[in-house]
């Protein structure tokens, strides 16, 4: 046994702790975000929220002025926008006083709001037992975890009792929920509406087969379609747009499930225009009269009080920097993802594109891990809906051409194949996808539509 010395030569690369506490940011939801800069202002006494006007925020400003892509600034660019930030000292004041009240507060859930309903309604106990039951089958948004007849199938209820409880339950406000999916919660909100026979069904018509085509812009075709006037049409699609599509989504067991989108991207006549969401995030700043404080003492009590000082100095300005840097990156991000997806965002989920983490990441270099840890728990307002970042990232399946249609595209597809007709298998639903060009298997079809909360053929028939 023998002991040597031996030299040898590599790279490895160590994060610093500021460097873990800004990917730790980068990471957090708005919500989040708003909670963690609260405490950092209730312990650092350096950090101040000013009250004077509010500047456009600096990540518009760094981003804008960081950006390097000719692309993006020339007169023929993509038709792009980013909104423009404006304050006053009223919504300064707002944001503020916001800011500082307490975001953790606890609300009434959807459960216990139906709940509360059912208990000051006279009925009989059968429907009010049933009526429990499609309570407790409800998921966040309103809608049937378990299909009725699998919730029902070990229970020997009438059926006109059944009937009952669901016209009683979706009595119950908010109108649209203990429904199957969106189309149906859409239906049952204009039936509540007290929109006449003929009109409904017009409106219901509408809602199942011509949804996309019309916020595609085909409003000629679908007028057609439906027979009626395009003004006719224009009317439909403004009670349409009244309603909420997720009536579930506006009760929550705690405000931090609140779904608060970071950013959002909207068609505004042809041009897509980005938001950054600072709405209640008020810009932090250096208070000058605490770094004053330590002129007004001497001695080893000064000494003490200035390193005090400068810690928290420091502290505060890394804390400026890092949440500065977050909305930097999410900016960059927002833009490259507005190119990538430009077709969802201006005809819909149809046409979705594959894309990767790593080719984000690589257009606003940075590394896929952290795209991966930006994406995280993050949602972007569209004019189709609200989505999480990671919807946008998808894997693909292959075409006849050689291209490739992302999954959530193809899921989109095989939902509205057994809308049009449910009795098809997989197979048979596999066999319309090839007519499109889209190569889908069997085994892939029962998986998309395992996730889609669809029964099998045979339970549908």
């Amino acid at each position: 046994m023998e002991i040597n010395l031996s030299q040898s030569l590599k790279q490895e690369q160590i994060l610093s702790p500021q460097m873990l506490q800004s990917l730790a940011l980068l990471t957090l939801p708005v919500q989040e975000l708003k909670t963690h800069i609260q405490e950092e202002i209730e312990k650092n006494p350096a950090l101040e929220i000013p009250e004077g006007e509010f500047e456009a925020p600096p990540v518009a400003k760094n981003a804008l002025n960081s950006t390097e892509d000719e692309t993006l600034n020339a007169p023929d660019a993509a038709p792009y926008e980013l909104s423009s930030f404006s304050y006053t000292d009223y919504e300064a004041s707002d944001r503020k006083q916001e800011m500082l009240e307490n975001t953790s507060v606890f609300g009434e859930s959807l459960n216990e709001h139906l709940l509360s309903q059912l208990g000051e309604t006279n009925t009989n106990d059968t429907v009010a037992e049933i009526s429990e039951m499609l309570i407790g089958n409800l998921d966040e948004n309103g809608f049937f975890i378990l299909p009725l007849d699998k919730l029902f199938e070990e229970k020997a209820y009438r059926q006109e009792d059944i009937d009952s409880a669901l016209s009683l339950v979706q009595s119950f406000d908010p109108y649209g929920i203990c429904a199957s999916d969106f189309r149906e919660s859409l239906v049952i909100q204009a039936r509540a509406s007290g929109m006449d026979e003929e009109d409904l069904k017009i409106f219901t018509d509408l809602v199942y087969n011509y949804l996309e085509k019309l916020n595609s812009g085909k409003t000629a075709e679908v007028a057609h379609a439906l027979k009626i006037s395009e003004e006719d049409l224009q009317t439909f699609y403004s009670i349409l747009k009244s309603f909420t599509p997720y009536p579930g989504r506006n009760y929550s067991r705690v405000a931090e499930t609140y779904v608060v989108p970071e950013f959002s991207i909207r068609n505004r006549g042809g041009r897509l225009v980005l938001t950054l969401n600072r709405d209640s995030m008020p810009d932090l700043e250096i208070s000058d009269s605490f770094v004053k404080l330590a002129d007004s003492l001497s001695g080893d009590e000064a000494k003490e009080a200035s390193r005090y000082i400068s810690t928290s100095v420091s502290e505060a300005k890394l804390l400026i920097k890092q949440v500065q840097l977050r909305y930097q990156t999410i900016y960059k991000a927002a833009i490259a993802l507005m190119e990538a997806q430009h077709d969802f965002f201006t005809d819909g989920p149809r046409y979705l594109k594959t894309l990767s983490l790593k080719e984000i990441g690589d257009k606003i270099g940075v590394h896929e891990t952290t795209m991966s840890r930006l994406s995280q728990s993050k949602w972007v307002e569209t004019d189709w809906g609200l989505f999480p970042l990671k919807y946008f990232f998808s894997q693909g399946v292959a075409t006849d051409s050689g291209e490739s249609v992302s999954r959530n595209a193809v899921k989109d597809m095989i939902a509205e194949i057994i809308a049009e007709n449910p009795k098809l298998s997989d197979q048979k639903i596999s066999d319309r996808l090839k007519e499109k060009g889209i190569s889908c298997a069997r085994r892939t079809v029962s998986k998309y539509r395992s996730e889609l909360n669809i029964n099998s053929s045979f339970s549908r028939n």
